[in-house]
């Protein structure tokens, strides 16, 4: 268990604060090219001090790539990189102040966990006890206290990736780099862990950023997320705000399951699906009989028995239905709009509902939770 120690009395910033304080990174039109290949185009952000912040992504989206580049590891092509108003876009990793822990923790199989966190502190300027200390706190602050004469082979995949993240913050870098840190282990040593690394992380007050693909982890874990997709940004905002207002149909339908239903901009504020309207307000700046794309999640679909009465409701045929833990997971069959739909009703509401294959339901869209996007070609 992680010994995590009181928090430090400091602000939480947001990264976009005005103020004579320096973001803790500024990266400006970062670029990086492999052959013909574009892994980045140009990117722009800023990262306040004590920020964690996700990189969230598929696969080739260039999140690893950028934090590559932040630590100098693959240098980009065009762009700067400011740390604390400090220019470290050409230096060399060695000069660049920052701990990283990696996928794959590469710790030396052949030093002990004390020896390991204790690694990047010869140059540290510190005497023999010092270091000794050192080490000691960072065993403490990761609940390894026991395992300290332990090889990496020894150890548990959680167990080594906490000797990893106490490594990285040994010389108490002003930047903590977590490339895909957690996804190697089993899903219960990540849950834990996660929640662990987060809490450290809010009291030490260190400046994070982190690689991830899983939406979960990204979710629960960071201050604000960058969602990015072929090379670019598609969005920075708290969880909260890619996840409840995306602005582009890629970061809806990657934060979390989606919904699209085929749809053409009407007239006073709607969007027609087939014979069906909604009235959607704010949507002035939708062309009218411009084709869109008419968005909701499947937990926010308002579920209930023909016999309820739902107003304005549209009738669906449930055709599947799949057990999740804590909900059930629902294919109907829609056949005013012409549309399969996926919904998630709880367990509670299920049993209440009393719902088999086969069954006809009355579903609603509530118009706080439907979002509109143009459709693309």
């Amino acid at each position: 268990m992680l010994n995590v120690p009181e928090p430090i009395a400091t602000p939480r910033p947001n990264g976009n604060a005005a103020g004579a304080q320096p973001p803790a990174l500024r990266v400006n039109g970062l670029s990086k090219s492999f052959g013909r290949f574009v892994a980045l185009d140009g990117i722009d952000l800023d990262i306040g001090q004590g920020e964690f912040v996700c990189f969230l992504g598929p696969s080739g989206c260039g999140k690893t790539t950028l934090l590559r580049a932040i630590a100098g590891l693959d240098p980009q092509d065009r762009g700067t990189i400011h740390q604390n108003g400090r220019d470290i876009s050409r230096l060399p990793v060695g000069r660049r102040d920052f701990g990283i822990v990696f996928q794959s923790y590469a710790l030396f199989p052949n030093l002990t966990v004390e020896r390991n966190i204790g690694y990047g502190l010869h140059h540290a300027g510190l005497s023999k006890q010092q270091r000794k200390a050192r080490i000691f706190e960072l065993l403490e602050l990761v609940g390894l206290e026991s395992q300290a004469a332990k090889y990496p082979a020894q150890l548990s995949g959680g167990q080594q990736q906490r000797v990893a993240l106490a490594r990285a913050l040994a010389p108490s870098p002003g930047l903590l780099l977590l490339d895909e840190p957690l996804s190697a282990l089993d899903a219960q040593v990540r849950l834990h862990l996660r929640d662990q690394l987060r809490q450290l992380q809010r009291s030490l007050g260190v400046t994070t950023i982190m690689v991830t693909h899983d939406q979960d982890e990204a979710l629960a874990m960071a201050d604000r997320i960058v969602v990015m997709n072929h090379g670019v940004i598609e969005q920075v905002g708290t969880p909260e705000e890619v996840f409840s207002r995306p602005n582009s149909p890629f970061v809806a339908g990657f934060l979390g399951d989606m919904n699209f239903i085929p749809a053409i901009a009407a007239s006073g504020n709607s969007v027609s699906a087939g014979p069906i309207t909604f009235a959607l307000p704010g949507m002035e700046n939708l062309a009218p009989g411009s084709e869109v794309s008419l968005c909701i999640r499947p937990a926010d679909i308002t579920v209930a028995t023909p016999s309820a009465g739902l107003s304005g409701g549209l009738e669906a045929l449930v055709d599947t239905v799949s057990f999740r833990g804590n909900f059930y997971r629902l294919s109907l069959r829609c056949s005013q709009i012409r549309q399969t739909l996926d919904v998630e009703i709880t367990r509670s509401a299920w049993q209440i509902i009393g719902l088999v294959e086969g069954s006809m339901i009355t579903i609603d869209f509530p118009a706080t939770k439907l979002h509109v996007f143009p459709r693309r070609p």
